[in-house]
């Protein structure tokens, strides 16, 4: 992360040496919150979600760089403990464009998304809850310096991505479209987490019956509900359209449409989840000198499968049949 605030410091300290070239700094962010009945249904126990990005883009000749950073935030509020789940992953992205001709070009780029550790005080295990919070029933802990970075929590989870992208794009000239885009991406997905719970030996707190069950059991049963540990990959077919319609000297229209096939490898699926996904925004633009506004929302069919892999995991995987919406805010400035 540090490497890419230095570029993005250079680069509004060069601003006005790079300003014969063309290039733009574009400020977003989205967000969805469960209060807005507007968007579409979400699942009970989430909260809200929030993105902001930073993203600066030069040409020069036939070469282009980008280089963009974000901010993934979600929040879910649950009636079992863990109650409160926050999941904050930053994400990087360098990419190099190549010219092929006035129409189209070749893209390469790379990204890593990383997630903050969450600490988890609390578990519930059908009605026991487990941990440290005050309403635990049983608390645990283990002295041995494997959990000693758990912080006398009961369980930490972690997670990092890497991928890359190939994308061919080209311009079109008619009604419907202006810009089409096709491509691959390859995602290496791994998930770290740490609690003693899975270093519990005692036969008497593993047979206690916990409504019929065994506490060892249900313990088994969460623990594989969690994030898997070995890696695993995912290949992915992107395509998208872009299109922007002129309504007046400084308004537009626009739409982009996404669509994607995905295939995992190595993930090991405790139900099913989708192999496709797509997502449309739609919105209005408003230019004046060199900046631009746009206001602009976005639908996805199967939630954010494939376009924020840090979601996609063991526990969450149940919510990719369902849609999700967000509202946003574009402020571009070209040169």
């Amino acid at each position: 992360m540090r490497s890419l605030n230095l570029i993005f410091t250079l680069f509004f300290l060069l601003i006005p040496a790079i300003s014969a070239y063309d290039g733009y700094v574009k400020l977003s962010g989205n967000a969805a919150d469960k209060e807005w009945d507007f968007l579409p249904s979400i699942p009970d126990s989430f909260d809200s979600s929030s993105q902001t990005t930073i993203e600066a883009f030069l040409l020069i000749d036939q070469y282009g760089f980008l280089a963009s950073k974000s901010e993934f935030k979600l929040d879910a509020i649950r009636s079992n403990e863990p109650k409160k789940v926050n999941l904050t992953a930053d994400k990087q992205k360098y990419e190099f464009l190549y010219l092929l001709n006035a129409s189209s070009a070749l893209t390469f780029a790379y990204k890593k998304q990383s997630a903050d550790r969450q600490f988890f005080d609390c578990y519930s295990f059908n009605s026991l809850v487990i941990g440290s919070c005050e309403d635990s029933d049983l608390i645990l802990s283990n002295s041995s310096d494997r959990y000693k970075d758990l912080n006398q929590s009961l369980l930490y989870i972690d997670g990092e991505n890497e991928a890359l992208e190939l994308n061919y794009r080209v311009a079109l000239n008619n009604f419907f479209i202006d810009e089409l885009s096709v491509g691959l991406e390859f995602t290496e997905m791994q998930y770290f987490w740490l609690t003693p719970l899975d270093g519990i030996t005692s036969n008497f707190i593993l047979n206690i019956k916990i409504e019929g069950q065994k506490l060892g059991d249900i313990i088994n049963r969460e623990l594989a509900r969690l994030p898997q540990q070995s890696s695993w990959s995912s290949k992915q077919i992107n395509l998208s359209f872009a299109k922007t319609w002129p309504i007046t000297q400084s308004f537009n229209l626009f739409y982009e449409l996404s669509g994607l096939y995905i295939e995992q490898d190595g993930y090991i699926s405790t139900g099913s989840i989708p192999e496709t996904n797509f997502m449309l925004t739609s919105g209005i633009k408003y230019s004046v000198d060199r900046f631009e506004i746009a206001i602009l929302g976005s639908f996805y069919k199967n939630n954010l499968l494939g376009f924020e892999p840090i979601t996609v995991n063991q526990r969450t995987e149940n919510y990719f049949n369902r849609n999700f919406g967000t509202l946003g805010l574009e402020v571009t400035y070209f040169f």
